[in-house]
């Protein structure tokens, strides 16, 4: 029975995985998150919140690299996502790359008093 119970629970989709790897990330589980957006992103590659998730949990690791690789792939599917731009720029200054984080750190501010103007003209 408890076979079952956990076998029902098994992602089936990219929507699955992200979910899972989500509750792995917030829960310090680094690694098994970063699965199962890889997971994810072979079944959505254009998935932009799977990047930006493991992009995420590749900083914490300490593979700031692949978090700047993965964040950069999320922006390209998704330009208009300010938290994108704004763990980029976390990670940047953490490469000690200061004109590359205060790039998006202006980006990721813009964005936000965009969607603050489109709000308040709704």
């Amino acid at each position: 029975m408890v076979f079952e119970r956990r076998h029902a629970q098994e992602p089936t989709d990219a929507a699955g995985f992200l979910d899972r790897g989500n509750r792995y990330s917030r829960n310090g589980v680094y690694h098994k998150a970063i699965d199962d957006y890889n997971k994810a992103i072979e079944l959505e590659p254009e998935n932009a919140e799977a990047f930006y998730h493991r992009g995420c949990s590749w900083y914490e690791v300490g593979k700031n690299e692949d978090s700047i690789t993965d964040l950069t792939r999320a922006i390209e599917l998704d330009p208009m996502a300010d938290s994108y731009y704004g763990q980029r720029a976390i990670v940047y200054i953490f490469e000690d790359k200061p004109d590359l984080a205060e790039a998006d750190e202006e980006v990721c501010q813009e964005l936000r008093l965009r969607a603050q103007e489109n709000k308040a003209a709704e």
